[in-house]
């Protein structure tokens, strides 16, 4: 009789995944609509509107680009976590980088509700 590799007993099918490559791409273009928006927004009425004391700090010391380095700045982390994570932590890149794309579609919706009512 014959044995089989332990990898064998193992085999289980996998389910199907959006790629990673769509999904980092996803989150990318989502927070950059979100930086566009955002950039906008800051543009017409400053950083009023703005929660997060850092970025408020950035456009006070920069400006909007400023405001730009530390959100491109962020993605990169953000980024470089997920790749960093996605082949030994699979559901904690793909939670990951839903959570960012969704983060960024919100900000997107938000940016664009305040435009357009103000």
């Amino acid at each position: 009789m014959q044995r089989s590799a332990p990898e064998d007993k193992a085999i289980t099918p996998e389910r199907p995944s959006l790629g990673p490559r769509w999904m980092l791409t996803a989150l990318v273009l989502a927070q950059l609509a979100d930086a566009a928006t955002f950039a906008m927004w800051v543009a017409i009425h400053g950083p009023m509107g703005e929660a997060n004391p850092f970025a408020v700090l950035a456009y006070e010391r920069m400006g909007v680009g400023g405001m730009l380095m530390l959100k491109g700045a962020g993605i990169l982390i953000v980024l470089g976590l997920l790749v960093t994570a996605a082949s030994r932590f699979r559901r904690f890149f793909h939670m990951g980088a839903a959570t960012a794309t969704s983060i960024g579609l919100l900000g997107v919706l938000t940016n664009t509700a305040a435009l357009l009512l103000t």
